[in-house]
């Protein structure tokens, strides 16, 4: 008897404790059943609520039900990731508020797991976790892997990216991408060094973000080539942006460590068409364009058509090239 009072106290005393840890995490953990009531919760969820609705803002509280529903039909878990905006959270106290830390935005994670209790009921576990700093640095990580280091404009893969997305998007109107070259670039690093070099590049990418919507892309393609895409523009309205680019390139001047150089560029314009069969079509058609300006004068806009000449590009002395085997 005495022995099964000992016992009986040991589980007391272990499942006390196991409460106590569950109510100290940082964490909130939901056991949810199927009519979407929260029965249990603890750590950070120290109040007694059971409604999702007034737990989270409408749009957190329908995604988490969606997902609840179907992790108690497939029996598999979810996670998903959400977050909460500052300015939806109505019913802050003021040392609330303050505990944001002035952040406008909060990311949460949530695994949902379904749970076997053996009873006709279906309960489902809900553990959250808030994700804001590893969010902040994964969205970071991400910026830094698609940005050119020299121009903080897009680089290639993620420039090439967003035309593959509006190639592939079945709701894309119309889209034009300009191929832009600085003109006698090699001529300038000769004379002036390559670090003057950079801040020509560094200004011409300056100037052309300056003359894009915010819905555009710019990025950087290699050395001094650039490519933009213009989202809903065909190629007569992308010929007025293009000029546009290229006048205020040309009227613009780098004053470099004792020399003042007034750059040009060079740029050819290709319209995304029912006719345009990959991306690397469209960049290729920019390309012809862009390179008929700088054969035929330099300083100048290209659009290309089916009937553009083809001009030879390659230097007398080109590169070793040779088949392989």
């Amino acid at each position: 008897m005495l022995k099964n009072k000992s016992i009986h106290k040991k589980n007391v005393d272990k499942s006390h404790r196991l409460e106590l840890m569950l109510q100290a995490m940082a964490d909130r953990i939901f056991l949810i059943n199927e009519d979407m009531t929260i029965v249990e919760q603890y750590g950070s969820a120290a109040e007694t609520l059971t409604d999702f609705d007034v737990l989270y803002p409408a749009h957190v509280s329908h995604e988490l039900k969606s997902a609840l529903s179907d992790v108690l039909r497939s029996q598999q878990p979810i996670t998903i990731r959400y977050s909460v905006l500052l300015c939806e959270q109505l019913d802050l106290s003021i040392s609330e508020i303050e505990a944001w830390n002035g952040i406008d935005e909060r990311w949460f994670e949530v695994i949902i797991k379904p749970i076997d209790t053996c009873e006709e009921t279906s309960y489902a576990l809900l553990h959250e976790r808030e994700i804001t700093q590893t969010y902040m640095d994964e969205k970071e990580l991400r910026r830094l892997a698609d940005t050119d280091e020299l121009t903080q404009v897009l680089n290639r893969r993620a420039f090439t990216r967003h035309l593959e997305h509006a190639f592939n998007d079945s709701t894309t109107t119309v889209v034009s991408c300009l191929m832009i070259d600085i003109d006698h670039f090699k001529e300038i690093n000769d004379r002036v060094g390559h670090l003057s070099g950079d801040e020509v590049i560094t200004q011409v990418a300056r100037i052309c973000k300056d003359n894009i919507r915010s819905n555009d892309y710019i990025g950087r393609l290699g050395g001094e080539e650039f490519g933009i895409m213009l989202n809903r523009t065909n190629a007569i309205q992308a010929y007025d942006v293009a000029e546009r680019i290229r006048e205020a390139v040309a009227s613009s001047s780098c004053h470099i460590d004792g020399h003042i150089i007034v750059p040009t560029v060079s740029i050819g314009i290709a319209e995304l068409t029912e006719h345009v069969t990959s991306v690397r079509e469209l960049m290729v058609n920019a390309d012809k364009a862009m390179y008929y300006s700088k054969q035929t004068g330099r300083n100048q806009v290209t659009v290309h058509h089916d009937n553009l000449p083809h001009l030879s590009t390659a230097p007398l002395n080109g590169a070793n090239i040779r088949r392989a085997g």
